[in-house]
Formats: C-alpha cells, structure tokens, sequence
C-alpha cells in the first residue's frame, strides 16, 4: 500500500534510518559475536594442534605432543562451524534485504565466511 493511503500504518523502510532498524543492528551485532567466535577459534587452534619440537627439545629429551589435542579439537570444530552458519545466516539475510544501490556490501561478512569454509574444510581434511 502506498504511504499516503490513510490505511497504512506501517514503517516505511527506505525513510528509516539504518541504526534504527532492528534487523541491521541484529546482523551487526551477529556479525561482531561472528568475528569474536573466529578469534576465539584460533585461539583454540593454538592450544589443540600439535605441539612443535625444535632440535633443543630433542637435545634435552623434552617430551612434546605430536598428535592433536581431541577435546580441544573437538572445540574448534564447534566454534568454527557456529562462525560458519552465523556468517551464512548473515550472508543470506543481507542478500535478501539489501536491493538498493547505495547499500552496503559488508565485505567483512564474506571474508569471515571464506575464513571459517576454508578453516572448517582445512580442519576435516587434516582428521579423514
């Protein structure tokens, strides 16, 4: 219906500024807990890979782990593939809302998505 029909009582859109629109400041607040996931992830990484032996733990008989870290590992799988839908999720509902031509492209988005599809895919190659 048209804004002018003195029927319409809804919110025009393209006159609402985008801070207060309710599902931009949910994909922004989804999109910053996304990137904080990420960070969290590679945190994990560091913790649940192998560890690397330099010649001097060699030297002095220091044990180091040489396989994965299984509870950990099984953590960064969970991070990464919640980043993953989180992202994907995000991904979809700006495809599905943004058709203007000054909307944004949200960049970050797609180089989380890419970050965590290649992590995800690196990670379940490395353990089949």
């Amino acid at each position: 219906m048209n804004k002018d029909n003195k029927h319409w009582d809804g919110t025009d859109r393209r006159q609402t500024p985008a801070k207060q629109d309710a599902l931009y400041r949910t994909l922004t607040v989804g999109v910053i807990l996304g990137w904080c996931l990420f960070v969290v992830a590679m945190l994990v990484f560091h913790y649940a890979r192998p560890e690397l032996s330099p010649g001097f733990f060699d030297y002095k008989n220091v044990e180091s782990r040489d396989v994965w870290d299984a509870p950990m590992t099984l953590i960064l799988l969970l991070l990464l593939t919640s980043c993953f839908l989180l992202s994907g999720l995000a991904l979809y509902l700006r495809a599905k809302r943004a058709r203007r031509r000054n909307d944004g492209l949200w960049l970050n988005l797609f180089f989380l998505f890419a970050g965590t599809l290649i992590s995800l895919i690196w990670l379940l190659w490395e353990f089949i």
